[in-house]
């Protein structure tokens, strides 16, 4: 992909029991506003058929997605308003970024959010409708930069394919290795701009993944309901059929 970011298929992780999530059939990324023709046939040679947005409406309004031909593009906002701060501009974030320590908070609480949230959980709800249509090729999801209400759907994802939690943690650090570059820019901007330290540290806890956000959510979860498996059941709508299903569809 020439002009998207964060771009990663979910296939090639090994099961608890040994079989192993499927190449081709699901991939996330961050937003697809600046995709080119060519990007845009990789994609559809590639199976991409169904497209989910998890961006508000908002952030879908400023930068609508480009997608390949004949793919269905999907809103399915994980959160009422980007408390992720994905989308905020420099000037709406100015008062904030300059109080040290805002971006992790920040970060920790939207994630405590995502799991807890009513409207959250039913737009996951709708992620894994969609999911279980899927009998041929391949759905991607996305948000703005494809991290967090993105990373915490592999999350749930990887987690229903029994996929070990050390992976799965794996998978959602590799944001910081795809956002290396972004991250970088941004930082010899604030660089030129003598911004304050604090500046800095928050543009890098809202623009990164941290462990502390992935253990956040997974906190939130045993106080919802115990672990992970049970939160599926009972707050995802992931019963034991569906939830064998999708090994069916998504495990080789």
């Amino acid at each position: 992909m020439k002009n998207g970011q964060n771009f990663r298929d979910l296939g090639g992780y090994q099961t608890k029991d040994g079989r192993t999530t499927a190449w081709q059939r699901v991939i996330r990324s961050a937003k697809l506003n600046k995709l080119d023709a060519s990007d845009l046939k990789l994609l559809s040679d590639y199976g991409v058929h169904t497209i989910l947005d998890f961006r508000t409406n908002k952030e879908l309004l400023s930068a609508p997605d480009r997608v390949p031909g004949g793919a269905k593009d999907y809103h399915t906002p994980i959160l009422a308003v980007d408390d992720t701060r994905s989308s905020a501009s420099r000037d709406e974030l100015r008062e904030d970024l300059s109080e040290p320590g805002y971006g992790y908070r920040q970060m920790v609480q939207t994630y405590h959010e995502m799991i807890a949230d009513d409207f959250s959980q039913n737009a996951y709800k709708q992620f894994f409708d969609y999911l279980l249509a899927n009998q041929s090729g391949a759905v991607l999801f996305h948000c703005t930069a494809g991290k967090d209400r993105t990373g915490l759907g592999a999350i749930m994802l990887l987690s229903a394919l029994d996929v070990p939690q050390k992976t799965i943690l794996e998978d959602y650090m590799l944001t910081k290795k795809a956002s290396k570059a972004m991250l970088a820019e941004n930082q010899q901007r604030l660089e030129d701009e003598h911004a304050s330290q604090a500046v800095k540290d928050n543009v890098t806890a809202l623009w990164t993944v941290n462990e502390d956000y992935f253990k956040g959510a997974m906190d939130e979860v045993k106080k919802q309901s115990g672990d992970m498996k049970h939160y599926l059941n009972d707050k995802i709508g992931l019963t034991p059929d569906k939830i064998e299903m999708l090994k069916q569809l998504y495990l080789e």
